[in-house]
């Protein structure tokens, strides 16, 4: 039989779980596409919603 920190341990990992899963759900990014970023005009490779990494990371854009 499990004791009362057994069983705590247990549901915080469970709890943690259910949050890292969440966070890895909502920080899934649209497939990119190549071209010219509206922000700063340079060619990428991998554009997302038009916005370059660099301009993504700058802008603290999604």
């Amino acid at each position: 039989m499990a004791d009362d920190i057994d069983t705590s341990n247990d549901n915080q990992q469970k709890h943690t779980d259910i949050h890292i899963a969440n966070i890895r759900k909502q920080a899934q990014l649209p497939k990119g596409v190549k071209g010219d970023c509206d922000l700063c005009g340079e060619w990428s490779g991998r554009l997302i919603t038009g916005i370059c990494a660099p301009c993504r990371d700058l802008h603290q854009v999604a």
